[in-house]
């Protein structure tokens, strides 16, 4: 039984970003640890939109907070790369 949902939208500096921000993280949606929720992931031009699906509001708050956190690394670790 779903009882909380939310979408994200993350705009980022490219489309070429946007798509190595989602081919990195697409494979967390597909297994899930846990039956607590579930993401989808998708690319709308230059924003990674995400919707999560949850059990309960702490499921979908960890949840969101595990994915941004990833968009944040990966965003990172691309603009160190690009600086050298």
């Amino acid at each position: 039984m779903i009882e909380a949902e939310a979408t994200v939208r993350i705009e980022l500096p490219s489309e070429g970003r946007a798509t190595i921000v989602l081919g990195a993280l697409k494979p967390e949606t597909e297994i899930s640890p846990t039956q607590r929720s579930r993401v989808k992931i998708e690319r709308d031009g230059r924003v990674i939109v995400l919707h999560f699906k949850a059990k309960d509001t702490t499921a979908l708050r960890a949840s969101i907070n595990s994915y941004t956190r990833w968009v944040m690394l990966v965003e990172e670790a691309l603009s160190k790369i690009e600086s050298f």
